[in-house]
């Protein structure tokens, strides 16, 4: 058993890996349900255990997050009020609030569906991580629940799309156009889910080091991940990934070190340019810029003229039944389908991120705790946001990426709720004031 506070929980570390291990499935499985709205079969077909998951992959996530949700309740800690207290309540508030207005255009299966969905990802991705996370921060020997979830589902995702891009190539869902669509049927959502994933693999790579399993693991899923954002071709999926690697380069560089490499850097980047120049240029050129066309701005275009015509509400959904589709750009999606409402939620939950950068940078800067940790946060909420501007990341019910969103900033939220005792206390007052307590009862 563990120490939780001043008692004894109820929680042991294989109901955290149980948690952990549900929780990552459960993700890996939303990503499949993307191609459950694509009607038909795959082309060619896939085997029977790959086309099972693509048809039932809703179904399998929602049964695997009540599964988390069940042990943590049964051997947990609970569910404590103060868990509820995270800025991801803003962006599920956001998709409660579509729900609710296709349920006053008719659709009244998606709204019940939706919002119960919604809940159990709280529960499991905000309240359960909040009050696993804070045991990470207390004993610093377990690997953190946000990384242990998202570490999982890399494992999981990053494998299975590696297997359908070697093994069914032809398929229609996976491969068209040239670009790789994956697992997801869309090669943005497929982008998006591997660049949420580096933060955390890089925390494993930069914690436990190159000589450790998890680490030389994490690097060999970062160097899928890479291969995936190319073949996806999307360029902010590709482009993100490799600066958070770069970023997080600096951990292993001191002052000298990094004195060489500006040094040897300088010395050979004239001979790349010289003798590697065109080569990837036309590398570049032909994955990212040939046969493209700019259909971003214009669904900007499209989607501030809806919002013109109906600032309050934003605009009717879609179809029969109605749906809402989301294209580009978070708060483009939401300033359209759910207007200043949606937008003023979206706006709070800013606000709310960038208080947790700043107040997890001071941490930092005060050495209260160790910095890969206060780097992962700041480095995921950095990425979210920047995603957000090009892509919806922040709406969707059974969306991989929707989910580690909110896993992210209910971890980053858990930290900050400590903040004050931090920055007001003794390091060590704050890592084993509660060891220092119970020992001398």
């Amino acid at each position: 058993m563990m120490m939780v506070g001043n008692r004894i929980g109820r929680s042991s570390q294989g109901a955290r890996l149980v948690v952990a291990a549900a929780s990552g499935a459960s993700l890996w499985f939303a990503a499949f349900a993307k191609a459950q709205d694509y009607e038909g079969q795959l082309y060619p077909p896939m085997n029977a255990p790959l086309e099972a998951i693509f048809e039932q992959g809703r179904n399998l996530s929602f049964a695997t997050m009540l599964l988390a949700v069940t042990v943590a309740l049964t051997l947990g800690n609970g569910f404590r009020r103060m868990d509820w207290r995270s800025a991801s309540l803003y962006i599920a508030a956001v998709n409660v609030f579509l729900l609710f207005k296709l349920f006053l255009y008719g659709n009244t299966g998606i709204f019940l569906q939706g919002t119960f969905a919604i809940f159990v990802q709280m529960l499991v991705f905000v309240v359960c991580a909040a009050g696993y996370e804070r045991e990470s921060f207390r004993q610093r020997s377990y690997m953190p629940h946000v990384v242990q979830t998202i570490y999982v589902f890399a494992l999981l995702f990053v494998s299975c799309n590696m297997y359908v891009y070697f093994y069914f190539p032809g398929s229609s869902i996976v491969l068209s156009s040239s670009r790789f669509f994956g697992i997801t049927a869309n090669p943005q959502h497929l982008a998006m889910s591997c660049a949420l994933c580096v933060p955390a693999l890089l925390y494993c790579v930069v914690r436990y080091g190159m000589k450790s399993i998890v680490g030389t693991l994490a690097v060999t899923i970062m160097a899928c991940v890479l291969f995936i954002e190319y073949h996806s071709g999307s360029r902010l999926g590709f482009f993100s990934t490799i600066i958070c690697i770069i970023l997080a380069c600096r951990f292993f560089l001191d002052r000298r070190r990094f004195v060489y490499v500006i040094i040897l850097g300088a010395l050979a980047m004239p001979v790349l340019y010289v003798s590697l120049y065109d080569s990837i240029a036309d590398l570049i050129r032909s994955r990212f810029v040939e046969g493209r066309t700019d259909t971003r701005s214009e669904y900007w275009a499209s989607g501030w003229d809806q919002f013109i015509r109906n600032p309050l509400l934003g605009g009717e959904p879609s179809g029969d039944p109605p749906k809402y589709y989301f294209t580009v750009s978070s708060w483009i999606s939401a300033a359209y389908s759910g207007g200043m409402i949606a937008l003023l939620l979206l706006f709070l939950f800013l606000f709310s991120a960038i208080g947790y950068i700043f107040r997890i940078n001071k941490l930092r800067d005060l050495r209260s705790m160790e910095q890969e940790y206060a780097d992962l946060y700041i480095s995921a909420i950095a990425l979210i946001l920047t995603v957000s501007v090009f892509e919806a990341v922040f709406l969707g019910v059974f969306s991989a990426h929707t989910m580690m969103v909110y896993l992210y900033v209910a971890g980053a939220g858990t930290l900050v709720g400590a903040s004050k005792r931090l920055v007001y206390a003794p390091r060590r007052q704050f890592i084993d004031a509660d060891r220092l307590r119970a020992g001398r009862q």
